[in-house]
């Protein structure tokens, strides 16, 4: 966990279920709602997005918000999965 500007961020790295839009007019992949730990997030904006390789496989990676936090999520070309990979909340909440 980080601290700063009274945002806590948590690295999380587990898989998780995605409901994603593929070939939409705009973009090719859109997340739009994900459940972690037995809750559903609906994902209110996608506030970045990135692609990585790692071998074969491509990376996509999503900054999505709820509204009240931040998540780093992506989705394996490789596997067909997606991983949560952190967390950012404000501390104060």
């Amino acid at each position: 966990m980080k601290f700063g500007n009274r945002i806590m961020t948590t690295e999380i790295h587990e898989p998780i279920k995605v409901g994603a839009i593929f070939g939409d007019y705009k973009k090719k992949l859109r997340p739009v709602w994900f459940v972690w730990n037995n809750r559903k997030y609906d994902i209110k904006e996608i506030t970045y997005i990135w692609t990585e390789k790692i071998g074969k496989a491509s990376i996509h990676h999503f900054m999505v918000t709820d509204n009240a936090n931040l998540f780093d999520i992506s989705y394996c070309t490789d596997t067909l999965g997606w991983t949560l990979h952190s967390v950012e909340m404000d501390a104060r909440a």
